[in-house]
């Protein structure tokens, strides 16, 4: 374990327990991998007795079609989401007790406990940000916009499991990659800039899929590394996710509930609003916000944020 003391004090918890590569190896296999094949074996069990028990009781044969129709829901993947990473979070915390002998709070933050009410801070000031922009967007192009909200479809149902299912995502990923995954990649790299450009482009590569075409997806992996640079930011100057975790869990609510658009990684939402997505604007508007974010998250703090270039 290296003795190099980072000027990051969240970085140094790495420091704690054991930090051999093939524990990082199996946790994120594990994590990962794992978990979503767990999943995908669980749901495919129950959606195939679903089918055989639904024909049979219409005294129909067995049709693979209905099965086809469930998994291309954007609903139902949302309750995928929701099983998969609640499993990553199951083999996430069993990895850090029994692998790397480490405490969960401790790729949270540098204290205790869970500091809640940055969670919250972190919601409110993102969601402010997103409908600002969203109404200076509807007021520059107002036909883009459709309001889609009807009693009759399946909004309800996906306010419920989005309020469900996508804490348990963010708050993962959050746990994931910007404090288990910077905290041990920080071990190798020693500068903090370094680490956050590392996990960054880890975590925007990841989502390389989302996209329906080439360009819809360069566009999200440039968006999402643009989200990664944010989030890693106020967890280093913050020295904690929970701000992230906030941030992150509101924004994915936000694409999913409020505004959608049919093109994106879910497909067609029952949102409240819905428009076509911008490959090529929506990365500027990003940038905007991520500067906006962390201009008022730190406007008094200005020295941790700088902390972390000068490592």
């Amino acid at each position: 374990m290296s003795d190099f003391i980072s000027n990051i004090p969240f970085l140094n918890n790495a420091k704690s327990g054991k930090n051999s590569i093939w524990r990082y190896l199996i946790t994120m296999f594990l994590s990962l991998f794992v978990a979503s094949l767990v999943a995908g074996v669980l749901l495919g069990a129950l959606i195939v007795i679903w089918a055989i028990f639904n024909q049979t009781a219409l005294h129909q044969n067995f049709d693979m079609g209905i099965i086809y129709q469930l998994l291309q829901n954007p609903i139902f993947l949302i309750f995928l989401v929701g099983l998969s990473f609640s499993l990553s979070f199951f083999f996430l915390g069993l990895s850090l007790k029994v692998l790397h002998k480490k405490k969960f709070i401790s790729v949270i933050n540098t204290g205790n406990k869970v500091r809640w009410s940055r969670i919250g801070k972190g919601a409110i000031y993102w969601f402010v940000i997103l409908a600002a922009l969203d109404l200076i967007s509807y007021i520059i192009d107002p036909g883009s916009f459709k309001i889609s909200f009807n009693l009759q479809n399946n909004f309800w149902i996906l306010a419920l499991l989005a309020l469900i299912a996508f804490p348990i995502q963010a708050s993962f990923e959050e746990v994931f990659f910007r404090g288990y995954l910077m905290q041990g990649i920080s071990l190798v790299f020693k500068k903090p800039w370094v680490v956050l450009l590392v996990t960054s482009l880890i975590f925007s590569l990841l989502h390389w899929w989302n996209g329906s075409t080439i360009v819809l997806s360069l566009s999200i992996v440039s968006g999402t590394f643009i989200i990664g640079l944010m989030l890693g930011i106020i967890a280093l100057a913050d020295n904690g996710i929970e701000m992230a975790i906030g941030v992150h869990i509101i924004n994915n609510i936000y694409v999913s509930v409020i505004h959608s658009s049919p093109d994106g990684g879910l497909g067609n939402l029952p949102s409240l609003v819905v428009s076509p997505s911008d490959p090529y604007a929506a990365p500027l508007f990003l940038i905007l916000a991520a500067v906006v974010l962390i201009y008022l998250l730190f406007r008094n703090r200005k020295e941790d944020v700088l902390r972390i270039f000068k490592g």
